[in-house]
């Protein structure tokens, strides 16, 4: 849960189950290419005195975000959506290297954009200019054959 000064609650589940998470440095050498195990665990040092401090309210982990911080936020995110590849039994997911060329093509007609990939066919969408966000919602779903993208507003 991250808590903005002005008192909005926000939930984090991932910080109940393990609020402290160890992180490594690992060593990047230029133009090596890593074993998916290297890239795994490819994470960097943060000083601990640069992390919120989380406290504890009833139940929850929570975490304080400067309210100024908390609405720069909300308006970076304003241009965002979010959007799910839904395949048919048997399909071959898409690498996320093939959806960027398929949506790039389909796409040419508008601003610079990128897709961020969460996993397992979820994505995050970032739009330069707000109109082209509105478009392509207004769209609502691709068809990539195979499957079909479906997007949504951020909230």
């Amino acid at each position: 849960m991250v808590e903005a000064s002005s008192g909005i609650l926000i939930t984090c589940g991932c910080l109940k189950e393990n609020p402290v998470i160890p992180i490594k440095k690992a060593i990047v050498t230029q133009g090596h290419r890593k074993t998916y195990a290297q890239a795994l665990g490819n994470t960097c040092d943060i000083p601990l005195f640069q992390l919120p401090t989380p406290c504890i309210k009833g139940d929850m982990v929570v975490i304080r975000v400067d309210e100024e911080d908390y609405l720069a936020g909300l308006e970076d995110c304003k241009t965002h959506l979010h959007g799910r590849i839904m395949l048919s039994e048997g399909d071959k997911p898409l690498t996320h290297l093939a959806l960027t060329k398929k949506l790039q093509l389909m796409l040419k007609a508008i601003g610079p954009w990128k897709a961020i990939s969460f996993g397992k066919g979820f994505y995050e969408f970032e739009f330069s200019p707000l109109e082209d966000m509105r478009w392509v919602l207004e769209i609502c779903s691709w068809e990539l054959s195979p499957g079909f993208l479906r997007l949504f507003a951020w909230t």
